[in-house]
């Protein structure tokens, strides 16, 4: 007998095993779940995606000058810490902690904890704050309605060339701190040529934290989907 594996020396056969099923079964499951549920009770569920210190919050703290506070509700994905959280909460706008600890993003299972422990009466939007990763986000379901990339400028526009799953199923793509674009030398046209390539139905909208209108097309947006997701419904 071999002392290193404990085989009797012969050459042993490979075996082939065949999985019937998506690894992604279950979260996908729950995501359709959740998905529907929150269609019925009139709520658009966004996904927002990024890189650490984009600008997730601060888009949706620019959108809820523009929404009635009332009508939104986030749930906020970070490894660590609530220091998001609070400032929404700051706000006047209901915010839920997911703390992943290691995870790299959130999934079907937590979001479905998380609505059980919120209070959506009267809400119109569920903004869900991926985890700060422009990788592990892209492609997973947790039951949103849209997905939206921000992406600022500060990160530099080679974002869709390096990481273009997450913006391929993206109906919208935000450039965030936009005012800074000249300062960082963005290259807005080879950005802009780029996620063409990649997502050519993808809308694309610039913000700036200084620029409080900045959030006007972006709020437009999201009212626009809502709509046509209770169209959706109504038809069926």
């Amino acid at each position: 007998m071999c002392e290193e594996c404990g085989c009797n020396g012969e050459k042993q056969k490979d075996k082939m095993i065949f999985l019937d099923k998506s690894v992604t079964e279950l979260n996908d499951s729950i995501a359709d779940k959740t998905r529907i549920f929150l269609k019925e009770k009139s709520i658009l569920c966004i996904n927002i995606m990024g890189a650490p210190g984009s600008g997730k919050t601060t888009v949706i703290e620019g959108i809820a000058d523009l929404i009635p506070r009332k009508e939104i509700a986030v749930i906020q994905g970070d490894l660590e810490s609530d220091v998001d959280k609070k400032r929404l909460e700051k706000m006047n706008i209901e915010t839920f902690q997911i703390n992943t600890h290691s995870g790299c993003h959130l999934n079907a299972d937590m979001i479905e904890s998380a609505i059980s422990g919120m209070n959506l009466d009267g809400k119109k939007y569920l903004f869900i704050e991926n985890v700060g990763n422009l990788v592990c986000p892209a492609g997973v379901k947790m039951g949103q309605h849209i997905n939206i990339v921000i992406s600022s400028t500060t990160e530099g526009s080679d974002k869709p060339k390096k990481y273009p799953l997450v913006f391929m199923d993206s109906r919208l793509i935000v450039i965030s701190k936009y005012d800074l674009k000249d300062a960082v030398d963005f290259n807005e046209k080879g950005y802009v040529d780029d996620i063409v390539k990649i997502n050519g139905r993808a809308r694309i909208i610039k913000t700036s934290s200084k620029d409080s209108e900045s959030f006007t097309e972006m709020a437009h947006f999201i009212e626009h989907e809502r709509k046509h997701l209770l169209e959706r419904e109504h038809e069926h």
